[in-house]
């Protein structure tokens, strides 16, 4: 997820809609959500993060899936949603993913890439 070695990139899409002039959208996100960020590079862990607590959200950063894994299995209560890298050494996001899916309730963003695009899920 690193944006110099293309590795992935965390990027905001927004969408126009027309809408009546007296219509307004509140232009704010939900803020205080509790968030798990889960890679292996410390610049993107610190990147993001910092982007994340911008809007307001509270951050945990783990390097390894492994330990997220164990901190989730501890308390999944404590978060709303965990984003994650795909290509980590210890497992990868897709594992990540899928052990999230079978024990607890909570959506995963996966984030990585193919060749030198980069995508998020």
């Amino acid at each position: 997820m690193n944006p110099g070695n293309g590795r992935g990139v965390v990027s905001s899409v927004s969408s126009r809609v027309s809408r009546k002039s007296s219509e307004t959208v509140p232009d704010q996100f939900p803020v205080g959500l509790r968030v798990m960020v889960v890679d292996d590079d410390p610049t993107c862990l610190m990147i993001l993060e910092k982007m994340l607590r911008t809007c307001k959200y509270e951050v945990k950063r783990c390097s390894r899936a492994e330990e997220a894994l164990s901190i989730l299995r501890g308390n999944s209560n404590g978060y709303d949603v965990v984003i994650s890298d795909v290509h980590m050494p210890d497992m990868d996001g897709f594992k990540l993913l899928e052990q999230v899916g079978l024990e607890m309730d909570l959506p995963v963003i996966k984030c990585g890439d193919e060749g030198s695009n980069s995508w998020c899920l």
